[in-house]
């Protein structure tokens, strides 16, 4: 029932005024993503599950991730709290590295690439460096992409 009331409020935000205040660049980029582990889990496994997908959209504060299961490792991805480790490939060279909060999830109505669901979550935090390939790679795009 949760995922019908999702679908159904999804749906119908269509139709209000979008209220995202930062510009998003339509792009779709492969990531990487695994729970994030902090020292007080007892896990003792060294490598953490990892699930594959890409992004639907990004912004300066936020991403549209595109996912084929909503589980991993027995867990809930956009459960109430948990954050979430990524790794955005975005090209000339090693991958970005970012810790997000997902805000929302739905299920598509159509698998896209193999993904079944999307994940929109909001970036807490990444390192300088990082944060500046992102925000150039974001920047570059955004001023060539029709209005």
């Amino acid at each position: 029932m949760p995922e019908l009331v999702r679908s159904v409020v999804s749906r119908f935000q269509v139709y209000l005024k979008d209220r995202r205040q930062t510009p998003r660049l339509r792009v779709r980029l492969q990531f990487t993503v695994a729970l994030h582990r902090t020292t007080k889990g007892l896990s003792l496994r060294s490598h953490p599950q990892l699930l594959k997908g890409h992004t639907q959209d990004i912004s300066v504060k936020g991403l549209a991730l595109l996912v084929p299961q909503i589980h991993l490792d027995g867990r809930h991805l956009a459960a109430d709290g948990r954050e979430l480790e990524l790794r955005l490939e975005i090209g000339n060279g090693e991958p970005v590295a970012l810790l997000v909060m997902p805000n929302r999830y739905e299920r598509l109505d159509e698998a896209e690439l193999g993904c079944n669901y999307m994940i929109g979550a909001r970036i807490v935090s990444m390192d300088d460096r990082d944060r500046i390939r992102y925000e150039s790679f974001l920047n570059e795009r955004l001023e060539y992409q029709p209005a």
